[in-house]
């Protein structure tokens, strides 16, 4: 059965055992973990005698055995260990299978740990249901620090005892977690099950749905048993390895979930269309977020989850995917789900984002046509359509379908209604324009069953902060700026508010605000900070006016609010002050610190603007065009240039020298141990490049120092830069370095649009491109192109990359040329007064 085997007792008292749980343990990688898991077997209350312990050890190539049969001595336990080659957790939980002597089996994990009452709680549980063949304990997600995670399942343990579920009736209160469900083995004899070796993760799932359909669909809820399921605080379980796999969903879709709608034949029940749709929904919602393993993915891979899914869905049925309601499932996910069954001939109209500053509104239909047959319109006078696009809605690499978007105006402030005049296509809900939980429920679908996790009590408004003293001999603009702080504030004085309390993007915005005190007198401007903050101590010696988040001045600022301004939107932007009387008035710009990517509407706060400034009719088209994938009509999107080109502009000089600027990768976090920098590739690759006597005669043969700008918060230290290279400090100190820079060398950052922008070349050291941007035709690397639409040479080695450095110094190749050229519409120091006076129309439109 396995290479090799061994028990802690003698063959004959081995034989008198007579187990009626089996625990099999499958071990892999697991070494550090074990004693934990250990203590709390030992630590379990009740007789242990009859229940055995079956751990796999499945060709670790670390010390699991090792420390398995050092405990073995030492437990009251019958322990058995199977030693084999590694085939992965399903094949060694099938080995500890055809071991099992228990009438009962279940396979916790070793790196998690059970509660001391957690097997009492379930023989307990055995006796009250004799009849069960299932029983499932409560999985409590644990992080590292030991504090409690909320998950989507813990809904049902909510004031509940031990109690029969029987899924026909109640079909929401589905099973996911393996490691804590116990089966009866006769039933797995009897119906030849086993755990499919051939799905990369969530063998343990498809093993429960198996079961579940030959068992008649109940099992025994059991919240007493606790199981702490650990979060391992380095991403190192196999969840988290095989979570960053795209190929996992392409065996998940075409074996797990096709055996399971196979058994389950012509009709999918209910109970089991909510689990198969539990995981496309996790999925589809990886999907709306950047920096996910689907965006890393090749289009073939991609194509070929797509296939398998369509064909599931298919298999779920209509009626399964319009009642499934675990989730506060949005609306395009519904849409794009039932797409592939058959055309999307019907939809609410969705409200999508509300601009009260003018009391316009963006509302969508959903449908897989691309151009709707008849015009939409206004059923009552006062409600009139003053704009439409379409946008195309995408999910793994591909369009689903397509969201027509309208802007609306209603004047009477009644509930607004839509029409149209199509027979083929019907507006749901006579036309109402309607939220999503309206939507939800108008549907008839069940409150989510989300259970959130615990959160801190919301903190009372904090007093503004005691003025920072700016040094007297400061004159000129700031001097303007501290002058305006200190004198009363009319109601009438509208004021222009920057969010700087989750972000310490703000460089933009200042030079936007330092515009505006300038030439615009009669606005006042103000930056929100979280008090104590290095932001709000910069922006205070900069001399700028400061509030202190949810403060009463703040508060009151808001009241005065004409514009919010934000890298990226927020709730603090849109409801600063819930449960208060406080009115939105305000119109909220994006302003971010570069240009938005094309993926860029997958992250929320880059699509829940209401205006936002670009620099090319490239953007213009990517967020306000036809089939784009973002909200905005061309009207939102204001072609005037960024304010933070006029600070390059004003820093434009003679080039001389050569700055470095490698950036920070996504999710890392900028507090790393030397251990932990030194075994990141990337790292070690800018550590050569500016290590290199050649980057210095290079620097010194332009007339110029080697600059090193970093993104704030990474010290310069993580690269051991020679004494010889100048740190720069984010914001206005790498502009300027910009500004007179010969050359830039950076991997990913942004700093290469305002090399750009100065019409001056970037080499881009890359050494772990695959890593960042995955396949090469995978959504991230069609986003960041530099090959194609790069303004300069791409390479991995930091020995190219210098003399792509001496070449560029030498003369720049006119498709670079060629490219800065056409990047931005105006190079003239306006865009400032652009921006304003777009602004100031649109708020008075």
């Amino acid at each position: 059965m396995g290479e090799f085997t061994a028990t802690n007792r003698s063959e004959e008292a081995w034989a008198g055992t007579v187990p009626h749980t089996s625990l099999i343990i499958a071990c892999y990688r697991v070494g550090p973990y074990l004693p934990g898991f250990f203590a709390s077997l030992d630590a379990q209350r009740g007789d242990h005698s009859g229940v055995e312990l079956i751990f796999v050890i499945d060709g670790c190539p670390e010390d699991s055995e090792e420390v398995v049969r050092a405990w073995m001595p030492t437990t009251d336990y019958a322990v058995r260990i199977l030693v084999k080659p590694n085939g992965g957790v399903a094949s060694a939980r099938n080995l500890g299978l055809e071991w099992a002597r228990g009438t009962w089996v279940s396979h916790p994990d070793p790196d998690d740990q059970l509660d001391p009452e957690y097997l009492a709680e379930v023989e307990a549980a055995k006796t009250r249901y004799p009849a069960a063949t299932m029983f499932a304990a409560r999985a409590v997600l644990t992080d590292p620090d030991g504090s409690e995670i909320g998950h989507t399942l813990d809904a049902r343990y909510v004031g509940s005892d031990t109690r029969l579920i029987d899924l026909a009736v109640a079909p929401r209160l589905i099973h996911t977690l393996g490691g804590v469900a116990f089966f009866r083995r006769d039933i797995i004899t009897a119906h030849g099950l086993r755990f499919n070796e051939e799905i990369l993760q969530s063998s343990d799932t498809d093993f429960i749905g198996h079961f579940l359909l030959c068992n008649g669909a109940q099992y025994v809820l059991v919240p007493g048993a606790r199981y702490q399921y650990m979060r391992r605080s380095d991403g190192s379980s196999i969840v988290s390895t095989h979570s960053g796999n795209m190929s996992r969903y392409a065996s998940l879709f075409g074996i797990s979930h096709r055996g399971l709608l196979d058994r389950a034949g012509d009709e999918c029940p209910p109970w089991l269309a909510n689990l198969l749709l539990y995981f496309v929904f996790m999925l589809f919602r990886r999907n709306r977020n950047q920096h996910t393993p689907v965006d890393l993915e090749g289009a073939a891979e991609l194509a070929r989850i797509r296939k398998r899914l369509r064909e599931n869905l298919r298999s779920i049925g209509a009626r399964n995917i319009t009642q499934f309601d675990l989730f506060d499932t949005p609306s395009e996910f519904r849409a794009a789900w039932l797409s592939a069954l058959d055309h999307v001939e019907s939809s609410a109209v969705e409200h999508l984002s509300w601009s009260p500053a003018d009391g316009t509104r963006r509302v969508g239909i959903l449908t897989t046509r691309r151009s709707l047959r008849a015009p939409v319109y206004g059923v009552a006078r006062s409600t009139r359509v003053l704009g439409s696009k379409r946008r195309a809605v995408e999910f793994l690499g591909a369009t689903w379908l397509y969201q027509h978007v309208f802007k609306i105006t209603v004047q009477d402030g009644r509930l607004p209604r839509l029409a149209m005049n199509d027979p083929k296509f019907t507006l749901r809900f006579d036309g109402a324009v309607l939220g999503g939980g309206e939507i939800r429920k108008r549907s008839g679908l069940l409150p989510p069953i989300v259970v959130q996790p615990r959160s801190a009590p919301t903190p009372a408004p904090t007093p503004a902060p005691a003025p920072v003293a700016v040094p007297e001999e400061r004159t000129g603009l700031i001097a303007k700026l501290r002058r305006r702080r200190s004198q009363p504030t009319p109601e009438v004085v509208p004021a222009w508010v920057f969010i700087a309390t989750e972000t310490d993007r703000t460089f933009s915005g200042e030079v936007l605000a330092r515009f505006v005190a300038q030439h615009r007198p009669e606005i006042q401007t103000y930056f929100v900070t979280t008090p104590g903050s290095a932001t709000e101590l910069r922006l205070t010696e900069a001399g700028f006016s400061i509030v202190a988040e949810r403060s009463p001045a703040h508060l009151a600022v808001m009241h005065r609010a004409k514009f919010v301004f934000v890298p990226s939107v927020t709730r603090a932007a849109r409801v600063p002050f819930p449960g208060s009387d406080l009115q939105r008035r305000w119109h909220i710009v994006l302003l971010p610190d570069a240009p938005v990517g094309r993926l860029g509407y997958r992250d929320r706060g880059f699509a829940q603007a209401e205006l936002v400034p670009v620099a090319s009719t490239v953007e213009v088209a990517r967020l306000g065009g036809q089939y784009s994938h973002f909200p905005y009509l061309p009207e939102d999107v204001l072609l005037t240039g960024l304010p933070h080109h006029d600070a390059l502009e004003a820093a434009r000089a003679h080039p001389a020298g050569i700055t470095v600027a490698p950036h920070w990768r996504a999710k890392l976090p900028t507090q790393l141990t030397a251990d932990q920098l030194d075994s990141l590739d990337f790292v070690t690759a800018w550590r050569e490049f500016l290590a290199s006597p050649r980057l210095r005669e290079l620097a010194d043969h332009s007339g110029g120092p080697v600059r090193l700008a970093l993104p704030a918060g990474v010290p310069a230290g993580y690269f051991t830069p020679p004494e010889w290279v100048v740190p720069v400090a984010a914001g206005a100190d790498t502009v300027r370095a910009l500004g007179s820079s010969a050359v830039l060398v950076t991997d990913y950052s942004p700093r290469s649009r305002d090399m750009a922008y100065l019409e001056r070349p970037t080499v881009y050291l890359q050494p772990d491109r695959t890593e960042v941007f995955g396949k090469p035709d995978s959504a991230k690397s069609r986003d960041s192109d530099d090959f194609a639409e790069g303004f300069g040479p791409v390479t991995a080695s930091p020995d190219a990359a210098l003399s792509h450095v001496s070449e560029l110094l030498a003369d720049i190749p006119s498709q670079y040329q060629e490219r800065m050229t056409r990047a931005f519409m105006y190079r003239d120091g306006d865009a400032c007064a652009r921006l304003v006076a777009a602004l100031l129309k649109s708020d008075t439109a």
